[in-house]
């Protein structure tokens, strides 16, 4: 391609099409966080902007010194989408050439925000997940969910036990139906009863919407199984109080967005900024020691995953001759 004078276009299928598997996206967020815990990484916090309580536009951007990797999503979340048939997330992905600035790709962002936030859980569980880890439990039956079972059992192979958790019964059924079709060697249940899912967990699953009240608050410290691997993708909005400081250990994906959040609220008893998952994949940090210790990763997103993501969507897109030239 002509840097500076054309851009590389890529549909959803486009993306869908190169071909990346969920444990490709998990290697690749390895690496990513391993740059990350390296020093090779430039990333300011997100960009938000919130012009109506059920909307919200975020703007993430990174670049990697080792990889070249430039780029910047800009993504909106809108909670009256599914009334409207529409999915709740929808951006595009901008890669850039990290000589010139000059923009090289542009792609849907919906699928590989949903795949590669599946794949930083799939990290946390692959560092410190029980490696007998048998049941899991799900808040939240949409799109995330959906990936982040994928990324779960991708890197918990004796999971053998699924319960299910939403709001909406009518969401849990369409979500129990699909999964058992996907995983038929995993026996995968729907609960009324978000207790039982959580009492039952050895791996738990959040993704629900995040709140910053009560309104999906749940989880009372004598709910945590010991021996608990957490990965909530909506900050604590499930999560009381006692039962964050119930965790022996906490870990996140990234300070500023820690600093962030303790902004708008979430995180009142966390007082330090807790290791990041990038501390974990350098060795800077101690993952699990005891096969008892409860252990919660709480992951906000950052510019790294998708732009990691993006580079590597978008070289294989040009070797396979997939999405359309634009001019500029």
């Amino acid at each position: 391609m002509e840097i500076g004078k054309e851009v590389l276009y890529l549909t959803q299928a486009d993306v869908r099409a190169v071909g990346l598997t969920m444990k490709d996206y998990i290697d690749l967020m390895e690496e990513a966080h391993r740059d990350k815990g390296n020093g090779e990484v430039t990333m300011p916090p997100k960009l938000t902007v919130q012009p109506r309580d059920e909307l919200f536009m975020l703007g993430m951007g990174c670049a990697v010194e080792r990889t070249g990797a430039a780029g910047i999503k800009w993504l909106s979340g809108c909670a009256t989408n599914r009334d409207k048939g529409l999915p709740r997330f929808t951006g595009f992905i901008i890669m850039n050439d990290l000589e010139t600035g000059a923009p090289v790709c542009v792609m849907d962002a919906t699928y590989v925000t949903a795949m590669r936030t599946a794949a930083v859980s799939g990290l946390a569980l692959r560092y410190l997940a029980n490696k007998d880890s048998r049941v899991v439990g799900v808040y939240g039956c949409g799109m995330e969910g959906r990936t982040n079972l994928e990324a779960a059992l991708c890197e918990c192979p004796q999971i053998e036990k699924v319960y299910a958790w939403a709001p909406r019964q009518v969401t849990v059924d369409r979500y129990v139906e699909e999964m058992r079709e996907k995983f038929p060697s995993v026996s995968i249940e729907g609960s009324r009863d978000p207790e039982q899912v959580m009492r039952e967990a050895d791996v738990f699953l959040g993704s629900s919407p995040v709140t910053h009240g009560d309104e999906f608050k749940l989880v009372r410290a004598d709910w945590l199984k010991p021996g608990l691997t957490a990965v909530p993708v909506n900050a604590d909005s499930h999560f009381y109080e006692e039962a964050v400081d119930a965790f022996d250990k906490i870990f996140i994906d990234d300070t500023a967005m820690m600093e962030l959040c303790w902004s708008m609220g979430h995180y009142k008893t966390i007082k330090e900024a807790p290791p990041e998952l990038s501390h974990l994949v350098t060795g800077r940090a101690e993952g699990r020691k005891e096969h008892g210790e409860r252990i919660i990763t709480f992951t906000e997103g950052i510019g790294l995953d998708d732009v990691a993501c993006g580079a590597r969507i978008f070289g294989l897109a040009m070797e396979k001759g997939l999405g359309r030239m634009l001019p500029l």
